[in-house]
């Protein structure tokens, strides 16, 4: 190998070398901000559930209201049925009374 043959070899391994390290570079600087993204996405999911989480928890809170409201004036209407049948008996009593 004569002595030009040699410093094209080396100029060719000095380039080569340059250009890895520049894509090295390039593939480091996109990793960190694909790993940038990542953390963006895991806080955003975290996020997610603790809305979620607040969400279902109203969500029960409306059911058990709801359902206290519903047993509640399930209650108000049989004792408003109740009464409504005492009425309707003394009635009939007062007609067969001949009143």
């Amino acid at each position: 190998m004569t002595g030009e043959e040699m410093e094209r070899a080396i100029e060719f391994l000095l380039q080569s070398q340059a250009n890895f390290e520049a894509r090295m570079g390039a593939f480091a600087a996109r990793q960190a901000a694909f790993e940038e993204q990542q953390r963006r996405t895991d806080e955003q999911i975290a996020e997610t559930g603790r809305q979620l989480a607040a969400y279902a928890e109203t969500q029960s809170e409306f059911i058990q209201i709801t359902t206290r409201n519903v047993d509640a004036l399930t209650a108000a209407q049989a004792k408003t049925d109740e009464r409504l049948n005492k009425l309707i008996g003394l009635f009939e009593q007062h007609i067969v009374a001949g009143h």
